[in-house]
């Protein structure tokens, strides 16, 4: 068996989580604003949505729906 030490040393995830950081840190609004976008709207996303059932009470969907409601009737 062959010694595979070198991936789980500490120090290759650390610099891969400051590259990481840093290049979170260096977005640029907009881009960051696009990501987030492609997030949400990725078929990922709502096939996990999918997954809730209604009566589900951490439901993202029912949160969702009662925040908006709620909001909704701050409004009138």
């Amino acid at each position: 068996m062959k010694d595979n030490k070198g991936l789980l040393n500490k120090k290759r995830f650390e610099k891969a989580e400051q590259q990481k950081k840093q290049w979170l840190k260096n977005l640029s609004w907009k881009k960051a604003l696009q990501l987030e976008e492609n997030l949400i709207s990725s078929e990922l996303i709502w096939e996990w949505r999918g997954n809730f059932s209604k009566d589900n009470p951490v439901c993202l969907k029912n949160s969702l729906d009662k925040k908006h409601e709620s909001s909704l009737r701050t409004r009138l």
